[in-house]
């Protein structure tokens, strides 16, 4: 019955809704009213109707921003994505004001989202980021921009740096050692001292996502990285005829992440196999393979632990030697008061080669830590780190090599030299190594200039 006396009220709503005079009326409107029905109709789902009204304005005034957005927001929902991009991009092309700029850029971002072209929208919502009007509208944009990467199938991650360093080659901090364990020091060559200069690297990481559901995932990765060196005056002079790039390395490498969720609220399980191929000084140096795998383990809400395990085979090419490794990691990650995060990580690495240099066991310990808040305008992390290297044979010594290395590292972020989401970075690191052998006793220090994504 009830039912019987809805379907009867609504049927007599329409016959009302279509009663009435059979002599139109004339009914004008302004351009601001029309705009906010317009505006109201695309906001309530009417996309037609606002997408018409939208067209009426256009008509009579081509450079009506605020039309535009309502043609763009109306032609998306309706799956006319081109059309939406090309309202957008002309909203874009007359807005004066951040204000304006910004609603123009998340109009071009969801039309680009939805139709399929999402790395495009990330690009358009850090416009958006950069012409926000207030930190509202700025933590809104940022939201999408995750949002979006999210759901990216594409991503990518590139780096540049350049970075003042007191040894460019790893060479002995000493110019003079013992050799081959006889009683006096033989004098180091220039070149195999310590030579200082700017370190300049670039990198490119991608990645590709395969596959993806609720409790798996599957990532393709591609990645490139150069590193080559200008020396110093002081450097030149030291050791005649040798360049900056006499050290350059250069790496590229190909693989599949696959990663396992027991279920929303699981711990994360990690399986990665990369195949790769470097070079040292423009000359094909190994080739490689790597596999591993990394457990996840929640603790408690504010800590977590990790234990991953790889191994690796490398193939030496024209200057270097086959060698075969399995390494070992543990970590554990804790929130502490305040929102600062400390990572406390213990790694071991046995490396076995018919090369008494890449003969070795290695044991390293690291601690870092992330400050939640800034501290006079920079975001900071830093960390500490030493290992024990072992080499039972040595091509200098009768009694192997024994090398303990520390490491001091601070990164500082410059959030308030904010463009398009990037902002610059800084980190200074020194690490001093001893050897039981002079030659391998090294010093470094280094500033290291980069830009990072903000968020």
């Amino acid at each position: 019955m009830p039912q019987a006396i809805t379907r009867m009220v609504a049927t007599l709503a329409l016959v009302l809704s279509c009663a009435g005079p059979a002599v139109s009326q004339r009914v004008e409107v302004t351009p601001d009213a029309l705009r906010d029905q317009a505006a109201l109709a695309a906001a309530t789902g009417m996309s037609r109707r606002a997408l018409s009204y939208s067209d009426a304005l256009l008509n009579r005034d081509p450079q009506d921003i605020g039309a535009l957005l309502i043609r763009a927001q109306a032609a998306r929902d309706m799956g006319r994505y081109a059309r939406s991009r090309k309202a957008a991009r002309r909203a874009w092309g007359l807005a004066e004001t951040d204000r304006q700029r910004y609603a123009a850029a998340l109009a071009m971002a969801q039309a680009q989202s939805s139709g399929g072209r999402r790395t495009a929208a990330q690009w358009w919502l850090r416009r958006a980021v950069q012409n926000a009007p207030d930190d509202t509208a700025r933590a809104r944009a940022v939201r999408d921009f995750r949002y979006v990467r999210s759901r990216n199938p594409w991503a990518a991650d590139f780096s540049f740096s350049i970075a003042p360093r007191s040894n460019v080659n790893n060479g002995s901090a000493r110019s003079t050692t013992q050799l081959f364990d006889l009683p006096f020091e033989f004098q180091l060559d220039g070149s195999a001292q310590a030579l200082s200069g700017i370190e300049v690297t670039a990198g490119a990481n991608l990645r590709y996502r395969l596959d993806e559901s609720r409790t798996h995932r599957s990532d393709l990765l591609f990645r490139l990285h150069h590193r080559t060196y200008a020396l110093s005056d002081a450097a030149k002079a030291q050791a005649p005829g040798v360049s900056g790039s006499d050290f350059a390395f250069s790496s590229a490498s190909i693989g599949v992440v696959h990663e396992t969720r027991p279920d929303n609220r699981g711990a994360p399980r990690q399986f990665h196999g990369i195949i790769g191929r470097t070079s040292y000084a423009g000359d094909p140096y190994m080739q490689f393979v790597q596999l591993g795998a990394t457990q996840h383990f929640g603790l408690s809400p504010r800590m977590g632990a990790d234990f991953s395990l790889g191994v690796e085979a490398q193939q030496g090419l024209s200057r270097g030697s086959d060698a075969r490794s399995v390494q070992l990691g543990a970590g554990l990650t804790r929130m502490l008061a305040g929102e600062h995060r400390l990572r406390l990580s213990v790694d071991g690495r046995v490396n076995r080669s018919d090369s008494a240099n890449l003969d070795f066991d290695k044991l390293a310990v690291s601690a870092r830590l992330k400050l939640a808040r800034p501290v006079l305008w920079m975001q900071l992390s830093m960390g500490l780190s030493g290992s024990v290297k072992d080499h039972d044979r040595s091509p200098l010594s009768a009694n192997g090599r024994h090398d303990e290395e520390l490491a001091i590292e601070v990164t500082a972020g410059f959030p308030s030299v904010d463009y398009y989401g990037f902002i610059p970075s800084a980190t200074v690191r020194a690490a001093r190594t001893r050897s039981d052998i002079g030659l391998y006793d090294t010093n470094e220090l280094g500033v290291e200039i980069g830009i990072r994504s903000a968020f």
